[in-house]
């Protein structure tokens, strides 16, 4: 893996030198300011106290439709042509021929995409200092922090995801609907599927449906609630399609 610091470094350039990091980037900031001028609205409703679940610092991003809505937008376009451009433009076959491995082209291309993601949450976190300080409001950092956490090892899976379907076309567009569908079920449907076991009374599979199911998973890293089998979850599920892309990029070589 001794490549992978050029190949990273050569990647990030490409996402900067690309003006469509700048716009998703911009549109994460709205997305981040809308986000905060609702928690500062719910902070501000004269109530005599908020309980753990409606506690509006604990929906701040996990509860937020908004969000949710960037990120299924925002990776998709991030990572479409992490491999999908390599084949169309033919660079693939030269970084073939250059003495790197298949598994440390899929490392460096998803640490730059999973690098790009990082940014867009910074935002996020740049409000929570002034509701600290200028608007002396104490929150507990611990369940942030949870939250931080899970909304890593989460990014790391779909931009995992991501560059999969990105190895499997040369069409950028093709790739980016393909991964938009499967962070699509991921996080729509894995709810729907808990819903509908939970009116089926299907305890057992409400119960299966609701640790897989991301929204929840993101809903109680932000309550506090660190699961490490939830964090094992994303983190083996990433390596095995990282897995999956090197062993594409490895047959594609041996053809």
């Amino acid at each position: 893996m001794r490549h992978v610091p050029t190949l990273l470094a050569r990647e990030l350039g490409a996402y900067f030198l690309s003006p469509t990091a700048y716009l998703v980037l911009i549109g994460f900031q709205v997305v981040a300011f809308l986000n905060f001028w609702e928690l500062i609205e719910s902070l501000a409703r004269p109530q005599v106290e908020f309980s753990s679940l409606r506690d509006p610092m604990s929906a701040y991003i996990s509860g937020s439709t908004p969000f949710w809505f960037a990120v299924l937008a925002a990776v998709p376009v991030l990572t479409m042509r992490l491999l999908a451009e390599e084949s169309r433009s033919g660079t693939i076959e030269t970084l073939a021929t250059l003495p790197i491995t298949e598994g440390e082209i899929v490392v460096s291309k998803w640490l730059a995409g999973v690098v790009m993601y990082l940014f867009l949450l910074v935002p996020f976190a740049l409000y929570l200092p002034f509701l600290y300080y200028q608007g002396r409001y104490e929150f507990d950092t611990g369940p942030l922090l949870s939250l931080g956490v899970g909304l890593t090892t989460m990014g790391m899976l779909f931009i995992a995801i991501g560059l999969f379907f990105s190895s499997l076309t040369r069409n950028q567009v093709v790739a980016a609907v393909w991964t938009f569908v499967a962070l699509f079920v991921l996080v729509v449907m894995s709810l729907l599927l808990v819903v509908f076991a939970s009116e089926r009374r299907w305890s057992g599979w409400a119960d299966a449906a609701r640790h897989v199911a991301i929204l929840h998973q993101i809903h109680d890293f932000a309550l506090g609630r660190l699961d490490l089998r939830t964090i094992a979850l994303h983190l083996s599920a990433c390596i095995f399609v990282l897995f999956a892309t090197t062993t594409l990029l490895t047959a594609r070589r041996g053809c």
